[in-house]
């Protein structure tokens, strides 16, 4: 009998004890999990399926490690149009297009600069997905960005994304998604009047 006290106090005040601790959370306000940083800022933050429209922008000064773990600097590249493709190892699209990336990247003949980043994959595994899938070629300068500082400033939020950025640094077109041959060399054709 003692024994079935016991559990029938413990039972009751685990209810009541879990009760109190629920009801409390009615009094949190709605804005829980919220940050305001300045009234005045407002930060978008990309989700699956969604870019912050880029063009227009400066693109930023940042230096990223390239795979074979030395700097890279944006801001030295500015001087002469960029195309700049996000992508990662295991994105189906990304390997699809790179053969049009690295063919229109050769036909610039060094007028423009090609950058592939990288914000996910291991220095291992984007240097195996580059020598499957691309190549280590002067054409091309392959980044990554593990910890997400370009493609949080950028806004970033599909993969692949192709960015176009003029001589000065002004991002003047994006493309989200599989970029062909054709839509490379109208974009590149418009842009920096090459193609």
């Amino acid at each position: 009998m003692r024994l079935l006290l016991t559990i029938l106090a413990v039972a009751v005040v685990s209810v009541g004890g879990g009760w109190l601790l629920s009801d409390r959370g009615n009094d949190a306000p709605s804005d829980v999990g919220t940050v305001t940083l300045s009234p005045s800022l407002t930060i978008a933050d990309p989700t699956i399926g969604t870019n912050v429209p880029a063009a227009g922008k400066l693109f930023p000064s940042i230096s990223l490690k390239n795979l074979s773990g030395e700097d890279v600097d944006f801001s030295a590249l500015r001087g002469k149009p960029m195309v700049v493709n996000f992508w990662f190892s295991t994105c189906e699209p990304c390997k699809r297009e790179f053969p049009a990336l690295l063919a229109a990247a050769a036909s610039t003949k060094g007028n423009v600069s090609f950058v592939g980043v990288n914000p996910q994959d291991t220095a291992v595994a984007a240097q195996d997905f580059v020598k499957e899938y691309a190549s280590e070629s002067n054409d091309f300068i392959y980044v990554r960005d593990p910890n997400g500082e370009l493609l949080t400033q950028l806004g970033v939020g599909t993969f692949p994304m192709t960015l176009f950025v003029d001589a000065g640094g002004v991002i003047v077109s994006q493309h989200a998604g599989e970029i062909t041959s054709a839509e490379l060399a109208t974009t590149m054709q418009k842009y920096f009047g090459v193609s």
